[in-house]
């Protein structure tokens, strides 16, 4: 039996690997479209949809092995955490989305400063590969290291609330855009910190999760 389990393990953490290694696709792709202004907007959907379809096969296959095989300390753990974290990245799938619609919405934004989003999206892009790898390797000090990078996120996005609120002659629809995404990309950067949370449960048990 235990060997049984051990294959359903298998099965999903390579249905976990393969929904993220998606979302960061479909979050990679909607940071594109919006700095180039490319429509991406089907491709980013197709993504989000995919992303539904995993989401329900994970939870599929973790009710499985809890009900079949009664499993215990860590793979529980493991099993409950997949199906948390699988959550966490189909929100980041629609959080993506709703970055490339904003941007098409607004039209080209090729005339704003768009420094602040690039930005955030190269620190979003580091946090998401490394808790990729942190999950991966259950590696709780690569987790731990990708949650403070998620202050930096919070300070380009406050600091930008800060400029648009002292600056009077500024684009509104350049203000409107940048603020969007970066609220999409904080959020984007909060399931991340959620999924490292994650990691060290599953190594350590329980954590304090950040509200």
């Amino acid at each position: 039996m235990s060997r049984i389990l051990d294959i359903g393990l298998q099965l999903l953490s390579q249905r976990i690997e393969e929904m993220f290694k998606m979302g960061i696709d479909s979050f990679e792709k909607s940071i594109e479209g919006l700095l180039n202004y490319k429509d991406f907007e089907k491709e980013v959907y197709g993504y989000a949809k995919r992303l539904r379809d995993l989401y329900e096969e994970i939870g599929d296959i973790a009710t499985e092995l809890i009900a079949r095989y009664q499993p215990v300390a860590k793979d529980l753990r493991y099993i409950r955490s997949c199906m948390n974290i699988s959550y966490d990245i189909l929100r980041m799938g629609r959080y993506a989305l709703e970055i490339t619609r904003s941007s098409r919405m607004l039209g080209s934004l090729l005339e704003c400063d768009l420094t602040p989003i690039s930005e955030a999206g190269e620190v979003v892009g580091r946090m998401l590969r490394d808790t990729l790898d942190s999950l991966q390797r259950l590696d709780v000090e690569t987790a731990r290291k990708v949650k403070e990078m998620d202050e930096r996120i919070d300070e380009i996005y406050r600091e930008r609330i800060r400029v648009i609120t002292l600056e009077r002659d500024g684009s509104r629809e350049c203000d409107v855009a940048i603020v969007l995404t970066l609220r999409n990309l904080e959020r984007i950067a909060d399931h991340a910190t959620y999924i490292c949370d994650a990691v060290e449960y599953i190594v350590s048990g329980p954590v304090r999760h950040r509200v």
